[in-house]
């Protein structure tokens, strides 16, 4: 999440020749996000949703920023025989904020979406900002949860730094008015200037050096599928208002997260995450692994918070271990 603040120096280059296409593109758009998704009357409220694949369900508390057109980042398991069901959390999209806000929340209202899709059982995978609802729906819900996988994921009290919060591009980026034309340059600088915007993303999401960070950017650019995640990243952040409300209460959970009784989880885990992240530290998964009883933790390094991007092999392995472990404890 990190990482769009910084971002938006870089999209100041494309103002000029960019600024006469912003409200075409804003419509284009809007109606893509809708006519990708489907809408649940649930006892709860409303929900939006993805659902893709065939097979046992996959429940994906997506990312901060996303929504469900970050479905994406789970197309292997699509591949490899599984459903997967991603969800606008509340306040992303089609899915109002309300009460919702809280993990507990959160998880309770997934819930009932299951319930009204059928759905009986799931597997599930917390991304990011999606962790703390990940976690409460393994606890609140266990006999419904078959494993918890989680990558990248917020397990603990995160905090932004002053910098963060404070700076004018930060509050550039968090202001409701501001919030579709910024990440329409955004959007615009990762498509068109993607070496330039992926520096910026060393700064924010990952703790190495530039020239560290270069080469993995060199490895991103250099393979088409890490180059097409780029794009598809891109577009799956816009339009920006109507995440808003979700993306300013994903920052208010993850600095006032209480702490989580992960010793209570029953299903066995997965967890993925980089010692390199610069957004969601790598603490979140070690303490996660040292209390939850049955977890088991892939390190890597890869491009720090954004595992998927960096060496194409270490990337296809450890989706093959996630792929793996919920054939041992999901199968068909």
């Amino acid at each position: 999440m990190l990482w769009l603040i910084g971002l938006v120096g870089v999209t100041g280059l494309l103002v000029g020749g960019l600024g006469w296409q912003y409200r075409q593109w804003l419509d284009v758009r809007s109606q893509r996000v809708s006519a990708e998704s489907s809408l649940a009357q649930t006892l709860a409220g409303q929900v939006e949703y993805d659902l893709r694949g065939d097979g046992p369900t996959v429940l994906h508390f997506h990312g901060g920023n996303v929504g469900h057109n970050g479905w994406f980042m789970l197309a292997h398991l699509m591949g490899a025989g599984y459903q997967v069901l991603t969800p606008d959390r509340p306040g992303y999209l089609g899915t109002p904020l309300a009460d919702n806000g809280s993990p507990e929340a959160q998880a309770d209202l997934f819930a009932v979406l299951l319930d009204t899709l059928k759905i009986d059982r799931v597997a599930v995978i917390g991304i990011s900002a999606g962790g703390p609802a990940a976690l409460q729906f393994a606890l609140r819900h266990p006999n419904r949860t078959a494993a918890l996988v989680l990558l990248s994921a917020i397990t603990r009290r995160t905090a932004l730094s002053d910098d963060q919060l404070n700076s004018m591009l930060g509050r550039l980026v968090m202001t409701p008015r501001f919030q579709n034309a910024a990440y329409f340059f955004i959007n615009q600088a990762m498509k068109r200037l993607p070496r330039l915007a992926l520096q910026d993303y060393v700064r924010t999401e990952t703790t190495y050096d530039m020239a560290t960070g270069k080469r993995y950017i060199q490895q991103i650019l250099a393979d088409p599928d890490q180059r097409q995640q780029v794009i598809a990243l891109a577009d799956a952040i816009v339009p920006a208002l109507p995440r808003f409300d979700g993306v300013s209460n994903d920052l208010k959970v993850q600095q006032g997260l209480d702490e989580l009784p992960l010793d209570q989880i029953e299903a066995p885990t997965l967890i993925v995450h980089s010692q390199h992240d610069g957004d969601v530290p790598y603490e979140n998964a070690t303490d996660a692994e040292a209390k939850i009883p049955n977890a088991e933790l892939i390190t890597v390094e890869q491009f720090g918070h954004m595992v998927w991007w960096g060496d194409p092999a270490v990337t296809q392995g450890f989706q093959a271990r996630i792929e793996a472990f919920l054939q041992t404890h999901f199968a068909r």
